[in-house]
C-alpha cells in the first residue's frame, strides 16, 4: 500500500481510479451506467488533483 502513495503521479492515479470506479459501480447499482460514467470522470479528476497537490506521505520517523 505504501507504494501507492509515495510518488505524486502514482498517488493521483490511484485516487482517480478509486473515485472513477466507485462512481461507475454506483451507476451500475442504480441501473444507469451512463450516470456513473458522467459523474465518475469529473469526480476522479477532482480526487486525482487533490491527491497530487495536497496529500503528502509522512516519513516513517515522524
Amino acid at each position: 500500500m505504501r507504494a501507492l502513495v509515495e510518488d505524486d503521479l502514482t498517488r493521483a492515479t490511484a485516487f482517480f481510479s478509486l473515485a472513477f470506479l466507485s462512481a461507475t459501480v454506483g451507476g451500475l447499482l442504480l441501473g444507469d451506467l451512463r450516470v456513473g460514467l458522467e459523474w465518475g470522470f469529473p469526480l476522479g479528476v477532482a480526487f486525482g488533483v487533490f491527491a497530487y497537490v495536497f496529500l503528502v506521505p509522512t516519513d516513517p520517523d515522524d
